[in-house]
């Protein structure tokens, strides 16, 4: 597999098609705040020079972080020292997830709030440097944040507390991201199937490869065998029946004889087989106002050959054609092939149009009314029983 995929990435290569990828580079900001209140101004100014204390492990901009406080400055009595460190991902979680090795790239601040919950803008600092945290720098901030003078005479401390707020922003790292498949997808333009086209001219144009000979009331037809029986299970036990016969050339071909269907019918029924469609017009002569007496016939032959022959959507298409055309010189022809053939839904649009004022009377004065009566009069009689219900 590895072999096939890489020749054909070669292939690909020299073939000098011109193809155009694309993608993008991302970056975006990520921020995150933690309030830390410390409380116990008035003892903390007693605590030992080396006294620290560290916040809680918090969750801000996608890293687990911590607070230590240094209320004598690191060894500068007269201020306070604030650092932003790396927690463990385990510090606070309980779930005993391994340390952090290293941010993306990190920016962060420390400022002081008053009552009301704002920050102070003279007493906020900024690490400007952006940068990482990792294993060798897990801890950054600052030594001399504020002075005690200055925290006095600020007004923060009430009720023998102040709060710092901390923001971290991350900037994410570069992602490349490849142009979405459906995006791509948009700007090829992909022609509709022509499937149909090429196998409607194999049988009507090329005529290559036929291997069946079909005789229709006089008229004779040439197919292919193995596309017959793809689509029809009776033609393929008919065929399987026919005799062999020896054309010129000494071609082996299978002749099959039908009955029962005229020829136009089943060019028809011939041509939705390889093209999934029916024809776009239909070949008769005639005047043109008998044009739709003649597609309601051909509807109606077809339908009883799609019956025959196993061919269900084709069937349910002229069972739609058939419903929309339902009027006074059609409505009994219509409904005998429904009732032949088992479409309860013609059967149901024939019913409803006879039941309205008139038209059955009117029906049954029509010559298509009079035909059925004549050749089955049993049909009449049960589509009469079914009206009067």
């Amino acid at each position: 597999m590895a072999s096939a995929a890489s020749a054909a990435r070669r292939i690909a290569l020299l073939s000098g098609a011109h193809r155009i990828s694309r993608s993008s580079i991302v970056t975006r900001e990520v921020t995150g705040q933690h309030n830390l209140t410390i409380s116990g101004y008035a003892a903390i100014r007693k605590v030992p020079i080396d006294w620290t204390a560290t916040s809680p492990a918090f969750d801000a901009a996608g890293y687990r972080w911590r607070i230590k406080y240094d209320p004598n400055g690191n060894s500068w009595n007269d201020s306070m020292s604030l650092f932003l460190e790396l927690a463990d991902d385990d510090d606070g979680a309980g779930d005993g997830r391994q340390q952090q090795q290293e941010t993306e790239p990190v920016q962060f601040g420390f400022s002081l709030l008053d009552q009301a919950g704002n920050p102070v803008p003279e007493h906020t600092r900024w690490f400007w440097e952006v940068g990482y945290f990792n294993g060798a720098s897990r801890s950054k901030g600052f030594q001399r944040f504020i002075s005690w003078t200055d925290l006095d005479e600020s007004g923060c401390v009430k009720d023998d507390s102040f709060t710092v707020r901390c923001d971290i922003t991350v900037v994410k790292k570069f992602a490349a991201e490849a142009e979405s498949a459906a995006a791509l997808a948009a700007r090829v333009a992909v022609p509709p199937s022509n499937l149909h086209e090429d196998l409607g001219d194999l049988l009507w144009k090329k005529k290559q490869g036929m291997d069946v000979v079909i005789d229709v009331g006089g008229e004779t037809f040439e197919a292919h065998g193995w596309l017959l029986a793809a689509r029809s299970p009776v033609f393929e036990a008919e065929l399987l029946a026919a005799p062999k016969e020896k054309a010129s050339g000494g071609v082996v071909r299978r002749r099959v004889e039908i009955g029962g269907v005229e020829p136009k019918v089943f060019k028809a029924l011939l041509h939705f087989m390889y093209t999934d469609e029916l024809p776009s017009k239909i070949e008769e002569e005639g005047q043109e106002e008998q044009q739709g007496a003649v597609e309601v016939a051909m509807a109606q032959g077809l339908l009883a050959a799609a019956h025959r022959y196993k061919l269900e959507r084709l069937k349910l298409i002229c069972e739609e054609m058939l419903c929309q055309r339902i009027d006074l010189d059609t409505v009994a022809g219509s409904l005998a092939v429904a009732e032949q053939h088992s479409c309860d839904a013609l059967k149901a649009a024939c019913v409803e149009f006879l039941s309205l004022p008139g038209n059955l009377k009117a029906a049954m004065e029509t010559q298509g009314y009079q035909k059925i009566k004549a050749n089955c009069p049993v049909m009449i009689d049960l589509i009469l029983k079914q009206l009067l219900v």
